[in-house]
Formats: structure tokens, sequence, C-alpha cells
């Protein structure tokens, strides 16, 4: 038995010094794949980020060839290893060894081929702010499997694709058009008309508010002590050209509102708070109510 397991041992030990030479011919071509991919990779990529050409299509197209080089590379090792045939062969031969496979690398395939169709309809560039799934921000990149945005808070966060394939997306910025509103309480007795006015001229001489689409002043209901206004206004949010999720002509909105406060204050409105009526019924003592 001793002397079996022995022979078996040298036998293997002999095989596996035969295959030395191999093994490291085989070590070396992947690793030149490898390095051929990763350098390629970023020579593309820095080279269309100084052109600022880099897309949605060149940055998906250059992770697939890097990612291409890789497989390539591990065919070719195994090759040499005399190790294509077989593993080839228990793929093809071995049908339980092909549904785990299946189902191992069913996401992987699922999000190429998704990345695949965003690359190519583009419903989005690099740069755009997007919303998908609840999460918002600006788009920095894709690869096979991943799209990289960072939201307002600068966490990065990587959507798989086949997510992005099967939701809504909103992209806040295809086009660079975006409608901001708010709403300013006014007293019960003021002239809406007049209001509404001044708020009109006021958004005209405004550099940051869009000629077309028009601004438009209107009436959103009546309350219990206000008379509801909503403004609304359109603000190229691309004019800028900032790419931070923070704009969203949020900073123009903000501005807006100070200023059609000061505005309609100036012009003699009133912007009245809630009014609350206490009542005391079969109060034993009268109360007395003291005016500072």
């Amino acid at each position: 038995m001793n002397e079996k397991l022995r022979e078996t041992f040298v036998l293997f030990w002999d095989g596996f010094i035969e295959m030395i030479p191999r093994i490291l011919v085989a070590g070396i071509v992947l690793f030149v794949f490898f390095l051929f991919g990763h350098f390629l990779f970023k020579f593309l990529k820095k080279r269309h980020a100084s052109k600022r050409k880099e897309t949605i299509v060149s940055n998906f197209a250059t992770n697939a060839l890097k990612w291409f080089f890789y497989l390539l590379g591990l065919i070719a090792a195994l090759d040499i290893l005399n190790l294509g045939t077989m593993v080839s062969g228990l793929i093809a031969g071995a049908g339980i060894t092909a549904i785990i496979l299946g189902f191992a690398f069913k996401d992987i395939g699922e999000n190429f081929l998704a990345g695949t169709l965003l690359a190519v309809n583009r419903p989005f560039r690099i740069g755009n702010i997007i919303e998908v799934s609840g999460h918002k921000g600006v788009v920095k990149g894709m690869d096979i499997r991943t799209t990289h945005i960072r939201n307002v808070e600068g966490k990065d966060i990587f959507v798989p694709n086949a997510m992005i394939i099967k939701n809504i997306v909103v992209n806040y910025t295809k086009d660079g058009l975006l409608r901001q509103e708010f709403s300013v309480g006014l007293d019960v007795s003021s002239n809406v008309s007049n209001a509404k006015e001044l708020i009109l001229q006021y958004l005209s001489r405004q550099p940051e508010v869009l000629r077309k689409p028009e601004a438009n002043v209107v009436v959103s209901e009546i309350g219990e002590f206000t008379i509801n206004v909503k403004v609304l206004f359109w603000v190229d949010i691309l004019k800028a050209g900032s790419e931070s999720p923070s704009y969203l002509g949020i900073t123009i909105r903000s501005k807006i509102i100070h200023e059609v406060k000061d505005v309609l204050l100036t012009n003699g409105f009133n912007l009245p708070c809630k009014v609350l009526e206490h009542k005391n019924y079969d109060a034993p003592i009268d109360l007395t109510i003291k005016k500072n």
C-alpha cells in the first residue's frame, strides 16, 4: 500500500515538474494580456478625458475591451496548460455544470446586455443628473456591470445596469430645461391681479429666468386666512455649465423666493401668519389681556 502511494506521488510530482514550463508560460501570457488590457483601458480613458469626449459609449466600450483582453488571456493560458479542451468538454458534457454556471453568470450577462442597450440608446450622458429607483445624482461613468452616479451628499452609488433598464429613469439635464415653482400666501383682502403683475415684472428682469417657456403666476387655492399664489418659472440648469446635483435650479429658486417676498412687502402686500382663535367657555373669572 505504501509502495503504491509513493509511486502515485512520484508520478504526480514528475508530472508537475514537467508542467512547470507550461505553468510559467501560461502565467506570463495571462499577465501580459491583463497588463495590455489594463493599460489600453487607461490610455483610451485618458485620451477621451483630454479631448472631453468621454461619453457613455466610449466609457462602456473601453471597459468591455478591457474585460475582453482579460478573458482572452485566460483562455490562452488554459490552452497552454492543455486545459482548454478539458474545461470546454466538462462544460459541454455536464449539464448540471452548465446550469450552475448559467445561474452564476446570469446577473453579469444581464447587466452586460443592459449596459450595451444603454450605450446604444443613450438615455443619458456622463455629467447628466438622473434619478432611478430613488437614487439621484450625476452620472460619472458606466462599466459592463454598473452605472456610477454621485449624489448631492457626495456618496458614490453604483446602480446595476439591468435595474436602469427595468425601471423609470428621470433625466433632469437632457435639454437643461427645468421648471421651478413655489407658493406665497397673500392677505385675503389683497389685490391678487396687482401682486401677479408685480411678480411677473420682477421675473422678466431676471437673467436666470427663461422667456420661453413663459413664467406664470396662478391662484392655487384660498386658505383659511390666505390666498395662496403659485409662482412658476423655467431655468436652464446647463447654462452655468455646472454638473453639481445641488445646482438643479435650487440656488436660483432660493434667490427668487427671497426677492419676491421683498417686492411684495415693499409694495404694501401683507404675508399673514396663521390666525388662531381661542375660546374660553364658562370661565370662572374674567381674563385680562396684557399688551406689551
